[in-house]
């Protein structure tokens, strides 16, 4: 691989990590609006999960993003200590509601954990998803 060609792929894989940061800290606000109106009147405070969700959301998008690019690689060490980091940063938000939430009825309990299990399952099938999806690219064009 000639040294311009791999400059431009790590400054291309750059950009769309950074995207993928971004897109990740805007969902987090999407989902502050969420808390409020859901869970707001049962002791969690819409603001402090902002604060929580977008300091995770940060760690989570680069996680991510390196778990898709090291799995593409094919260094199995590294998607393991991304994954890692992937994972507590993706439930860190739950952990704050689940630590103030106060007085809900059961079933707002239950939606929140199956909303939780569903999302987690929609982020380890995108990972995958992605990864599959640029080795078939890459089996197409070597």
């Amino acid at each position: 691989m000639n040294k311009r060609y791999a400059l431009a792929v790590i400054l291309t894989t750059a950009k769309k990590e950074r995207i993928w940061v971004l897109l990740v800290v805007l969902y987090g606000f999407g989902k502050s609006l969420v808390v409020w109106g859901a869970l707001g009147k049962y002791g969690v405070n819409p603001f402090i999960y902002l604060i929580v969700d977008i300091a995770a959301a940060i760690p989570y998008g680069i996680a991510t993003a390196r778990v898709v690019i090291t799995g593409i690689a094919r260094n199995w060490r590294q998607v393991q200590k991304w994954a890692i980091v992937a994972t507590v940063t993706h439930f860190i938000p739950d952990i704050y509601i689940f630590s103030v939430i106060r007085s809900a009825p059961r079933i707002i309990i239950d939606g929140l954990i199956s909303v939780i299990a569903f999302f987690t399952l929609v982020a380890i099938a995108s990972v995958g998803a992605q990864m599959r999806d640029h080795r078939k690219r890459k089996s197409q064009n070597p």
